[in-house]
């Protein structure tokens, strides 16, 4: 959806909106990754997909100071940086961090009873704690922290037990993501991690609004369901859930509330396949809503803000 966005409005002089765009939909993805219910296959696939959409921010501002984003009621630090090393060297220097705070411990001889498994990529990367997608563009490196508690096989267990009840992945750690792409002087990276509670399982409800709040100054078209609410800065993405509407009627509904609101349309809507998006501004303002239908008949709505 994010790259879809970017196609259509990259000639829009509300051109940097899609920066805030592609920032926000990149850490709904990192927290997908945690709560995947899914084969480490389909985890690593998420992983791609969170690195080729973070890689169409154009000319990001690397070096920042830490920022906060929250996602559906939960709380992302956020920090960018640069290196002059190359992404490899840079992707294994977060490999070795995450393998000495998320790796398994394991005696002598439950390693002696594994050992012939070690040569299996996957096996080596959970018995190090991380989740790691290699590419011709960079890297994307995921790990929990135990926060240097013991982690030998009991202790996991009786982590992920609690985990399950509460849904808390304080319960097993913390949060760690380093994506890193190359840059005509060596890398780029961005930095995410979670600070303290982080009740994952809880953040997107399957028929029920997630927690957050609604896309401000705009009144809630009736039969949507919130999916996805997150705010950094002063900036705001909201997306809306429609299941058994049509596009054009979804599209119709948005624009009535965007209107009555007190927005006016800029430029003329664009359109691709199965999708459209359209600018609005008011004031110093500016609004993207794009509508994307899927094959089961539901129609994601996206509004972002920024003023």
């Amino acid at each position: 959806m994010i790259g879809f966005v970017f196609r259509l409005i990259r000639r829009s002089r509300l051109f940097a909106v899609v920066r805030v765009l592609a920032l926000l939909g990149f850490f709904l993805g990192v927290a997908a990754v945690a709560l995947l219910h899914a084969s480490q296959a389909k985890a690593r696939d998420v992983l791609v997909e969170l690195g080729a959409q973070l890689m169409r921010l154009p000319d990001a501002s690397y070096g920042t100071a830490v920022r906060r984003l929250s996602l559906n009621g939960l709380t992302l630090m956020v920090q960018s940086g640069s290196s002059h090393s190359d992404p490899k060297t840079v992707a294994e220097q977060f490999k070795a961090a995450c393998r000495s705070t998320a790796g398994v411990q394991l005696t002598d001889e439950q390693r002696d009873a594994v050992a012939p498994l070690f040569e299996s990529p996957w096996f080596r990367d959970a018995t190090d704690g991380v989740l790691v997608q290699e590419g011709a563009d960079g890297a994307a490196v995921v790990c929990v922290d135990h926060l240097g508690r013991p982690w030998d096989i009991e202790s996991i267990a009786d982590a992920a037990r609690r985990f399950v009840a509460s849904g808390d992945l304080a319960e097993l750690g913390e949060l760690r993501y380093a994506l890193v792409r190359p840059s005509a002087k060596g890398s780029v990276f961005l930095n995410v991690w979670t600070q303290g509670p982080a009740p994952l399982l809880s953040q997107f409800p399957r028929n029920a609004d997630a927690p957050g709040n609604d896309f401000a100054d705009v009144k809630r078209v009736t039969g949507s369901q919130r999916y996805l609410s997150a705010t950094i800065g002063d900036s705001q993405l909201v997306i809306y859930r429609h299941r058994g509407e049509t596009l054009d009627a979804v599209a119709k509904s948005y624009s009535a509330a965007l209107e009555s609101a007190g927005f006016r349309v800029v430029g003329a809507p664009a359109t691709a396949r199965k999708g459209r998006a359209l600018s609005y501004e008011r004031a110093e303002r500016h609004v993207v809503v794009t509508h994307q239908a899927d094959d089961r008949g539901e129609v994601l709505v996206t509004l972002v803000s920024q003023p």
